[in-house]
């Protein structure tokens, strides 16, 4: 049996910004299944500070960790003990859940373009920081490898 949660479960999350963009963190209104709990936190813990780290590890299919919050990939080396993955494992405090990697790799381009759009449209001083640009480049690439499967 799979350890995976449905990709249409995780295609389902809504996002959105709250009416303040000062923070532009993302509105999830979940709170069960506690996997789409685990997720959506997890989603919400990440800064403005992270989000090129965070893009990295997306578009290179490397897992990211920020204090004892992030996402692991399949193919990322195991601790010695450690049962393989079938797929996207995104971990925090809360616990973890998994999910194929193009259910998880949709749900974090909507997170980007959504955090891109909305910087965009309320003109938010974050899209003058230095390394914006790079973010807007890494997220055009994961668009693309996802076009065929979307």
């Amino acid at each position: 049996m799979s350890n995976l949660i449905k990709d249409s479960l995780v295609d389902s999350i809504s996002l959105g910004t709250p009416s303040s963009v000062s923070s532009l963190k993302l509105i999830t209104q979940i709170s069960e299944p506690k996997e789409l709990l685990i997720l959506t936190s997890s989603l919400n813990f990440f800064s403005w500070s992270d989000l090129l780290y965070v893009a990295s590890g997306v578009r290179d299919q490397e897992g990211v960790g920020i204090d004892g919050t992030g996402f692991r990939y399949p193919t990322d080396e195991l601790d010695p003990g450690e049962e393989p993955l079938e797929g996207v494992e995104v971990y925090n405090p809360l616990g973890e859940v998994q999910m194929s990697i193009p259910a998880f790799e949709r749900l974090m381009l909507r997170y980007f373009r959504t955090i891109m759009s909305e910087a965009e449209k309320h003109n938010h001083p974050i899209v003058e920081q230095s390394w914006w640009k790079e973010f807007v480049v890494i997220t055009e690439k994961i668009e693309q490898r996802l076009l065929p499967n979307t």
